[in-house]
């Protein structure tokens, strides 16, 4: 009776951390969603910015490539666009952490080895609970 209550335990420990990982996971990269909206917004604001400058030089006839401000602009849009695939990164790390987690391919925090199946079993575990394979 003890087997199947230790059964029991080493499923809702693995549910536990499961779902432990998929809502921090979830809200990391909803975090990060934000963060990257808000750069990509940036940009765009700087981008019409951009424009409407080369606009008001081509107007004017001035040269545009002298223009400070339009160097200022474009290095500004460079760096949202950096800051914009850092975070896309950041956001694709956790992504395969959660997965990782999820479908039992790392140790949960609460013991058990991952068998070559990816099932996660018992600390105690002699055979896979899965497939059966001797751990």
């Amino acid at each position: 009776m003890a087997g199947f209550f230790d059964k029991v335990t080493d499923g809702i420990s693995k549910g536990v951390a499961s779902v432990g990982a998929t809502s921090k996971g979830m809200m990391e990269k909803a975090k990060i969603k934000s963060v990257i909206g808000n750069l990509e917004a940036e940009q765009k604001n700087l981008m019409q910015l951009l424009g409407q400058k080369v606009y008001e030089l081509y107007k004017e006839n001035d040269a545009v490539s002298a223009d400070e401000g339009i160097v200022n602009f474009v290095a500004e849009i460079d760096k949202r666009l950096e800051l914009i695939e850092a975070q896309k990164e950041q956001l694709k790390r956790i992504e395969e952490e959660v997965a990782m987690v999820t479908k039992g391919t790392v140790q949960v925090s609460q013991g058990g080895d991952a068998c070559q199946c990816g099932h996660v079993n018992g600390a105690q575990a002699k055979f896979c609970a899965n497939c059966g394979t001797k751990i």
